[in-house]
């Protein structure tokens, strides 16, 4: 037993040896917060790969730096205690990043430390606005990694990021794992994580707060270069709160997304936030790509604006002829959300339907409280940015889908805090859909708690309607057919009545 455990030592003692260990206070380095210490680490790093690859170490001290360019086989160590900090003056950032790895493989920044961007050095106030911050030039992203295989970013705080925090692009196996991201809530164009073109990304266990977007997908359309597809990428236990989208796929959307999967997290609203996450999770397709196959489950958001957006448009950015792309296989399931400002929806476009999304064991608490009814004649904004307020207030307190084919709705709870004369749930040009154990527990007016409107091939079992509702289900619109309702909790409701234009026959025996 001595003897193993001593080749054990004698074994590590020497893989651990034959990784050089770099110093840049070896190169000149003060860490002293004031000197420019970027020469001294780049040095460092640059006699690293020299031997090979190696740990370039950090420690004990502020090091103030402009750009700094890991090379392959480089691991980039903040330990605790030492503080990376971004220098205030542009003209010591070429790239225009803090740390950037672009065509490298097997990189890392890791070690428990911390990363100062010093992004209030490049915003303004604004007079003009009574929320965001201006800017001046400045360097964005803090972390870019481009073209780049084998990349870990893990257990690093980043604080007071001037644009973007971590950009992936084009890259391949990166996993961002343990890290802190926090940025100004009013500085604009903050985003956390921005995940583009890429594939095979893990992302797990982070912290991530700012004024953009928390984690976004992207595919854009690029001059001169094909666009290319987003594959095989995983977020799970991490905390998100922004003044923009949590979880977002889109608005850059002209290629693919496919093999997404988004678990266990938590998305919430700051107390001193000038407004609530515009969306936990918001899904979208404007310029022409496919998104293909996402599971996000086990979701908790609180004083979140609208739980869940999904959209196909057709802005149609870089295309000379705008055509709407393809938007399918979506998994949504075990979602708890209170305190929502703005209905949840899932729109296609008229002869672009969305296609075969599922909505599981979904618990949402709306705050409510419209008094008159709403319009079911909502714009289609084909063109138009993807927002989730972009439609107004939607005829639904709930739930509003509109040109989707195959929807599945199993035990969807929907609530209002204060009274709203709405239906729960609007489906609009909705074929084939699935309603399985639907409850809420809020009923007002004398509207009926779900409308169907030229939709059919639907079935509605095992709902739960509240004392005082008038009716589960309302269909209107001529081409309405082929719905059929069973088993359901009435509490003395009517199973259903047909509205203006609902054929006689739209409803199965």
């Amino acid at each position: 037993m001595r003897l193993s455990f001593t080749l054990c030592l004698l074994a590590a003692t020497c893989a651990a040896a034959a990784e050089p260990v770099c110093s840049p206070r070896d190169h000149g380095a003060r860490a002293d917060g004031v000197t420019n210490d970027r020469s001294a680490i780049q040095r460092a790093i640059d006699a690293c790969a020299k031997a090979g690859g190696g740990i370039v170490v950090l420690s004990g001290g502020d090091f103030l730096s402009g750009s700094l360019e890991l090379r392959s086989n480089i691991t980039l160590r903040i330990l605790p205690g030492a503080t990376l900090t971004g220098s205030r003056s542009l003209e010591d950032y070429s790239p225009p990043h803090l740390i950037s790895m672009k065509g490298v493989e097997n990189a890392a920044l890791d070690g428990g430390g911390r990363i100062h961007a010093s992004g209030d050095a490049w915003r303004r106030d604004r007079s003009d606005h009574p929320y965001l911050l201006g800017l001046r030039p400045r360097p964005s992203p803090s972390v870019e990694i481009a073209d780049s295989r084998g990349i870990r970013v893990e257990n690093v705080s980043i604080r007071e990021t001037p644009g973007w925090g971590i950009h992936i692009l084009r890259s391949d196996d990166v996993v961002i794992r343990g890290v802190s991201l926090i940025s100004h809530l009013r500085g604009p164009n903050t985003d956390g994580i921005d995940i583009d073109s890429s594939r095979n990304v893990r992302v797990a266990d982070c912290y991530i707060e700012g004024g953009d977007d928390a984690i976004v997908l992207k595919t854009p359309r690029r001059p001169g270069a094909e666009p290319r597809a987003l594959e095989n990428i995983t977020i799970t236990n991490c905390v998100m709160t922004s003044t923009s989208n949590c979880f977002k796929i889109g608005t850059e959307s002209a290629s693919d997304f496919k093999n997404i999967a988004i678990t266990n997290c938590v998305m919430y609203k700051l107390p001193h936030a000038f407004r609530a996450p515009i969306s936990g999770i918001a899904i979208e397709t404007v310029d022409g790509g496919t998104i293909d196959g996402l599971v996000a489950s086990n979701i908790t958001m609180r004083d979140v604006g609208t739980p869940i957006f999904i959209r196909l448009g057709n802005r149609g950015r870089g295309m000379q002829t705008p055509r709407p792309g393809t938007l399918r296989n979506v998994s949504i399931s075990n979602v708890v959300a209170t305190g929502s400002l703005v209905t949840s929806s899932i729109t296609g476009l008229p002869g672009h339907r969305v296609q075969r999304v599922s909505l599981d064991s979904i618990n949402i608490s709306m705050k409510g409280g419209e008094t008159k009814p709403v319009s079911m004649d909502v714009p289609e904004l084909a063109d138009h940015y993807p927002e989730a307020w972009m439609f107004g207030t939607l005829p639904a307190h709930g739930l509003y889908a509109r040109h989707v084919e195959g929807l599945t709705l199993r035990n969807v709870q929907l609530h209002w805090e204060a009274e709203d004369v709405r239906p729960a749930m609007v489906l609009d040009d909705v074929w084939g859909a699935a309603i399985d154990g639907f409850q809420t527990a809020t009923a007002a007016g004398d509207a009926a708690l779900i409308r169907l409107h030229n939709a059919g091939e639907a079935l509605i079992r095992g709902a739960w309607t509240p004392a005082g509702a008038k009716a589960l289900l309302e269909v209107t619109g001529p081409e309405s057919r082929d719905i059929q309702l069973g088993e359901n909790l009435l509490r003395g409701a009517k199973p259903a009545i047909l509205g203006p234009g609902a054929p006689a026959t739209a409803l199965l025996p």
